[in-house]
């Protein structure tokens, strides 16, 4: 590099405007260009009939001290509602190329992306951020004011969700019944003591908040079996006893790590599902399992029921 090039380098520098101001204590009307850049927060939003409201709260809640990206699902791509000053869209390959993500937040999380995230189910771009961001140690708050369950939803389909919450929570993720209301989940302080997402949750500021699930309680995280035993005994305690001595019902041996909806289909009606311990299966094919009357069985080693 010749002397001529540096100067001209040299020169270019001091002539910015923001060096300038700097030099001269940013008494300048160029003081706008020094301002602190704002770290990035990544928020996934799920369909919610009412966008205005949730993007308000969230733009309210974290506009102040994050730069806010919009990763919308697949559905909510399709409306895309108009968007706060402060908000700016972000496509799955830009968010999924950026690996520092200071927060990521999901102000409507919904029932799949809750189980998804539980099960480390990363199937599309919402939970493949979620999966990386939990794997990186990335701050996460889940919002479960859009989960839908009422007073009528049957327990045992409520308890199969608050497990996953508890699961997410175990992975260092943030749990809040609202936006502003920034509950935490104790699995990670407090001496070891847990906090039951059925009873309540213990907020930033010591307060105990009421959660969704006023009726179900559960164990200490570190006393439970894995999620799946869990469901597998809830299935073989609410069986009839006629059906366990059914004759002639077909048995098929499920050998894939993976059980989903459209593997479900391919299973004949009535039938008995084996599977390795180990296995996912996902929410939607439990329903549909229990629609077609198909019986789920865990193989103990070398084949064995």
């Amino acid at each position: 590099m010749n002397e001529e090039l540096i100067n001209q380098i040299v020169s270019r520098i001091l002539s910015e405007p923001a060096f300038q101001a700097l030099l001269h204590g940013n008494k300048d009307g160029n003081s706008a260009e020094l301002k602190a850049v704002k770290p990035d927060a990544l928020v996934l939003l799920n369909y919610v009939p009412d966008f205005e409201r949730v993007l308000t709260a969230t733009q309210q809640q974290f506009g102040s001290d994050y730069t806010l990206s919009i990763l919308p699902s697949d559905q909510t791509n399709m409306s895309k509602p108009k968007l706060p000053e402060g908000m700016s869209w972000i496509t799955p390959q830009d968010a999924l190329s950026k690996s520092n993500w200071q927060k990521i937040i999901l102000p409507a999380c919904s029932p799949n992306t809750l189980a998804k995230a539980a099960l480390g189910i990363r199937d599309n771009p919402i939970s493949e951020t979620i999966g990386r961001g939990i794997t990186q140690g990335t701050s996460i708050l889940l919002v479960t004011e859009y989960l839908g369950f009422t007073a009528q939803t049957p327990k045992a389909y409520r308890a199969l969700y608050e497990g996953y919450l508890q699961t997410v929570q175990a992975y260092g993720v943030v749990v809040s019944t609202t936006l502003g209301e920034g509950c935490t989940s104790t699995l990670n302080k407090d001496k070891g003591r847990t906090s039951s997402v059925g009873d309540s949750l213990i907020t930033d500021k010591g307060t105990v908040q009421s959660s969704l699930y006023p009726t179900v309680t559960h164990a200490r995280q570190s006393n439970q079996a894995s999620l799946f035993d869990q469901r597998l005994a809830i299935n073989e305690q609410r069986k009839p006893s006629t059906e366990q001595s059914a004759p002639n019902r077909e048995e098929i041996r499920f050998d894939k790590k993976f059980l989903g909806d459209k593997q479900v289909y391919g299973i004949p009606e009535g039938s008995i599902v084996l599977v390795k311990r180990g296995t996912v299966i996902s929410p939607l094919a439990r329903d549909t399992m229990k629609s077609r009357r198909i019986e789920l069985r865990q193989e103990k080693e070398e084949g064995r029921r």
